[in-house]
């Protein structure tokens, strides 16, 4: 694995005009890490007393990536539009994985999110407000319209279905359709289930990136 020095001086390769390129972000402990007060998950395990856990606990449970366990766990505060935006606002940034955004948006590539959470909608605005692009001189700006929100999903959103039996592939069925729309893409996730099965997706214009987990 490259240190973070050796990532820091390897600048990412503009993007010639003729090539598109979108770099597609997962939200939680990848680019930012949600206070544990303000949203969880439930985990109620047959027998035992119901428990809450963070993004960070959820993402490292064994039991959270097996589709016979699904019913196991409530989403009941990701559903809440005020707990989600709040825990995206209130977020505190992952400045290494920002660190790769900021490279890949100045090179010429799109951004765009890719979670398992719900509530679609509220996501855009949450990040719309909350992230800025931090230029090679410095300078902070909005993403504007590098901010492709129509392109960005929620794989839990009520409104909507996904295919896949569990998050991992659901993610995996929306990157195959991302890599069809554009020549290059770049997917960073924290999650190993969800690294795993991009992964195998085994597509030659997809590049896959395991986050920085601090």
């Amino acid at each position: 694995m490259k240190s973070l020095i050796q990532y820091i001086t390897e600048r990412v390769k503009d993007l010639p005009k003729s090539i598109t390129g979108l770099i597609v972000f997962d939200i939680d402990d990848t680019l930012l890490k949600s206070n544990p007060a303000t949203i969880g998950i439930y985990k109620k395990e047959p027998g035992k007393p119901e428990k809450r856990l963070t993004t960070e606990e959820f993402a490292k449970d064994p039991d959270a990536g097996d589709p016979s366990k699904k019913s196991w766990f409530d989403y009941r505060e990701f559903n809440d539009p005020v707990k989600v935006y709040n825990s995206i606002i209130s977020g505190t940034p992952l400045i290494r994985n920002l660190r790769i955004m900021d490279d890949y948006i100045e090179a010429g590539y799109e951004f765009c999110f890719l979670t398992a959470r719900s509530c679609e909608e509220t996501i855009k605005k949450a990040l719309n407000d909350f992230l800025k692009v931090k230029k090679t001189d410095g300078a902070l700006q909005e993403l504007g319209d590098i901010f492709n929100k129509t392109l960005s999903h929620a794989i839990n959103d009520s409104s909507k279905q996904y295919p896949g039996s569990s998050d991992a592939e659901k993610k995996a069925n929306v990157l195959r359709k991302l890599c069809s729309k554009y020549d290059r893409v770049v997917f960073v996730d924290d999650d190993r289930k969800n690294v795993i099965a991009a992964r195998e997706l085994n597509l030659p214009n997809l590049k896959v990136i395991k986050a920085w987990d601090n």
